[in-house]
């Protein structure tokens, strides 16, 4: 029992970091994506059309060389439904509000993500809201708010109420993938639910998307704003959501959606790294409210897992015998 409890946690600990990772690229890919915008001549389509068709390629060339996983029909629809709710409305409407809006505004409004995950857990999971969970998600929250606000002061940039409508949308639509369909991004493996997902989401968008497409500028488009897309598609995308999928799977849904407050601290450091910003001791309580919201949330989940271990099925548990 000792052996298969420590493996457990193991695991839970590899799922952790995996989020923890996804996020601060994703942190990074919110800087990369409005320099895209802004200064490289690509419209919010063309750049949600990147990374979704992008990284439907790559994850078809990627499952050449793994072992394949048969999709059931059944679930082909449910796949659909969260290739709709967690590509097309929540990472495509993410990138197009991000260009109507600034990205203090996106960053503050991806934090009301883990309050709509909450409801809806509750909702359609029956997942229990703690008093201890519902202090991280404030906790979360309040950090988040404090993070951007203090370091954006007399930012000037005016927002467009379509851009944080669209980021507010998209939120909803990412905590609805997240709680309605855990079933069918617990079943198969990252590369298999995400080949499908992006070639549905793909599919879905292009009809929108192609007409902006055939006015990209290939020839003038510059070496930084090439290689910045190609971060967007291939690390914060690609690489992020096989991370992403593969804790999703092992994580409660109110959990990996905590991790979201990861992504306002890493944009804000990188603002400093780049002389964009000036430390001030208000980063540091920011800090501390943030993982400490984190901590309060996930701390629970692993006390709950040890105390109520799930059985192992007859194979691992043979395995595990011997």
């Amino acid at each position: 029992m000792t052996t298969i409890s420590n493996q457990t946690s193991g695991k839970n600990l590899k799922a952790h970091g995996a989020m923890l990772l996804a996020m601060v690229l994703f942190g990074l890919m919110a800087t990369f994506s409005k320099d895209v915008l802004t200064h490289g001549g690509i419209t919010g389509p063309q750049l949600v059309a990147f990374r979704i068709c992008g990284a439907a390629l790559l994850f078809w060339v990627g499952s050449l060389f793994i072992p394949q996983q048969h999709v059931e029909r059944r679930d082909m629809i449910k796949i659909v439904g969260a290739s709709f709710f967690g590509f097309v409305m929540a990472q495509g409407g993410y990138i197009v509000g991000l260009s109507f809006t600034s990205p203090i505004n996106a960053t503050i409004e991806l934090t009301t993500m883990p309050i709509f995950t909450l409801i809806l857990s509750a909702l359609l999971l029956h997942e229990r809201i703690t008093p201890r969970r519902a202090l991280g998600i404030i906790m979360g929250f309040t950090g988040a708010i404090l993070l951007i606000t203090r370091t954006t002061a007399g930012d000037g940039r005016a927002a467009d109420f379509r851009g944080d409508l669209l980021i507010l949308v998209s939120q909803v639509g990412y905590a609805f993938y997240l709680t309605y369909f855990s079933g069918v991004i617990r079943k198969y493996d990252a590369f298999t639910f995400n080949k499908w997902t992006f070639t549905f989401a793909s599919l879905l968008i292009l009809p929108f998307t192609l007409p902006d497409i055939m006015q990209i500028n290939w020839t003038g488009m510059s070496a930084r704003t090439a290689g910045e897309i190609v971060y967007i598609v291939a690390a914060a995308t690609f690489f992020t959501f096989l991370l992403v999928v593969w804790a999703q799977r092992r994580l409660m849904p109110t959990t990996v959606s905590v991790y979201n407050y990861v992504q306002p601290f890493v944009t804000v450091v990188a603002s400093m790294v780049m002389g964009l910003a000036a430390p001030q001791w208000m980063h540091a309580v920011a800090a501390a409210l943030i993982f400490t919201g984190v901590w309060l949330v996930t701390r629970e989940g692993v006390n709950r897992r040890r105390a109520n271990p799930r059985p192992l099925p007859e194979s691992a548990a043979g395995k595990q015998d011997r």
